[in-house]
């Protein structure tokens, strides 16, 4: 592997850590992905560029599966790292497509009467976002957890020198 891949894939283990905690599900980002197309309708209208995020995310997961399973990957560019970086930093401040847009429809649905499906409704979207908010703290200790396995990593290498 390439010293691009293995940096594009320690990060994306490291934001499909994140996911499969904030989903409570073996999936991690595929399951991102799949809430994505279950919101599909509303992201579109709501959420700046919501398409353009789906076709990234979904883009970084093939790239991830070329690294892992093909013998790498010829297309991984030093951008795509930024956007998987971008990402990552999105869903460590809350700031991810989906996550924007669960709060945006919590916030509507406790403004209108609601009927009986649609409080069980809000009651699934204010589930996640509580996990969410303690979602924070052990993103930031997974992200010291692979900032530390990465270092020992280089350390390693460097050493062997």
């Amino acid at each position: 592997m390439t010293k691009l891949e293995i940096e594009f894939f320690e990060e994306y283990r490291a934001v499909d850590i994140i996911c499969k905690d904030m989903f409570q599900t073996e999936k991690g980002v595929t399951e991102y992905i799949e809430q994505m197309e279950r919101y599909d309708t509303q992201g579109f209208r709501q959420i700046d560029n919501w398409n353009a995020k789906y076709k990234m995310l979904k883009h970084l997961r093939w790239l991830r599966n070329q690294i892992a399973h093909e013998a790498g990957a010829p297309e991984l560019e030093q951008n795509d790292l930024i956007e998987l970086q971008r990402f990552h930093k999105q869903l460590l401040k809350q700031m991810d497509p989906l996550t924007v847009l669960l709060k945006s429809m919590s916030g509507k649905k406790s403004s209108k009467k609601r009927t009986s499906s649609q409080k069980s409704a809000k009651y699934s979207t204010m589930d996640i976002e509580v996990h969410n908010k303690s979602f924070g703290k052990s993103a930031i200790w997974y992200l010291v957890i692979v900032l530390l396995i990465v270092g020992l990593y280089f350390l390693t290498r460097l050493l062997m020198l």
